[in-house]
């Protein structure tokens, strides 16, 4: 994690904001955006911008309808953009059948799909599993958004295909947490035990500190495997290029930890006042992540650079 001085230096000097970047612009361009729904989340916040700077359609994957529709007006009252921009999608993220019917609903429903903006996820300070059976982080932010990431990308391949001009982006919330672990950090399972994925999911071994930084590890991981399979892809079929980055907000006032215990709730209070950022402020990077160009494939963007 960064240290104080970096928190406070971040806080008070938040990434450039691409709504006032005259050479950004997603006008008409179809943008989903996963965790869309909080008055203080990142992924509502990203579709605010992304609103103001032209998308069309903006598709909001939220947990209900009514959360949707809840979204939906207040980016209208925000941006004052057209309600006709707008589809609402419902998806559980902690099952993997409303992820799958998910994503075959839009790849059917939008012709194109240029930027995919997955910024849900669950902060868990204590261990319960999912429906899948699978710890509830590891379900949420890993699982299921690797998964409807690997579920969308060939909608993002077909988009490139009809328009070269226009490269889509595949962009994950992330942490610069993930680079804080070292090759024998005692957070790791031991060599030759479990699997990091089946270590995330052993109740036993359930640390809430450790949790959050091996959930950041594994996604990694798993983006970069995605990163293999689009180079790949890209080698066979060159005029179908999509960018695979990944972001890191900083310390950011969220609805992350609603449900966490109320003395943790006062204490990151505290923590937020005098070092957070607002959820404007990390939505910035979140945004400008996905008008980056293909030297972003691969790497994490945070506070207008590149960490890796």
């Amino acid at each position: 994690m960064a240290t104080t001085k970096e928190q406070w230096h971040a806080a008070r000097n938040p990434p450039a904001d691409p709504c006032k970047d005259p050479t950004v612009s997603f006008k008409d361009k179809t943008i989903l955006v996963t965790g869309a729904f909080g008055a203080n989340s990142l992924g509502h916040h990203a579709a605010i911008k992304y609103a103001a700077l032209g998308a069309n359609p903006l598709i909001l994957a939220v947990r209900t309808q009514q959360k949707g529709e809840q979204a939906k007006a207040s980016i209208i009252r925000e941006t004052n953009c057209s309600p006709d921009i707008f589809i609402i999608e419902t998806v559980d993220l902690s099952n993997f059948a409303s992820v799958v019917n998910f994503a075959n609903r839009i790849i059917k429903r939008v012709p194109s799909l240029h930027v995919v903006q997955l910024a849900a996820g669950v902060a868990t300070v204590s261990y319960a599993q999912s429906p899948e059976g699978y710890e509830m982080a590891l379900q949420v932010d890993v699982l299921s958004t690797i998964l409807l990431a690997l579920l969308l990308l060939p909608k993002l391949r077909e988009t490139a295909a009809k328009s070269p001009s226009s490269t889509p982006h595949l962009s994950f919330l992330n942490s610069l947490a993930t680079f804080m672990i070292a090759d024998k950090d005692p957070m790791l399972p031991p060599q030759g035990g479990q699997t990091l994925t089946q270590h995330l999911n052993d109740e036993k071994a359930f640390n809430a500190q450790h949790q959050y930084f091996l959930i950041k590890l594994a996604t990694w991981y798993a983006i970069q495997g995605i990163v293999e399979i689009v180079d790949r892809e890209n080698i066979k079929t060159p005029n179908s290029q999509v960018v695979i980055n990944a972001t890191c907000p900083g310390l950011c006032k969220t609805d992350m930890v609603r449900d966490i215990p109320f003395v943790f709730k006062i204490m990151m209070n505290i923590k937020w006042h005098f070092l957070g950022r607002t959820a404007e402020n990390g939505a910035r990077t979140l945004v400008s992540a996905t008008a980056l160009g293909s030297e972003s494939h691969g790497r994490l963007w945070t506070n207008d650079r590149y960490l890796r």
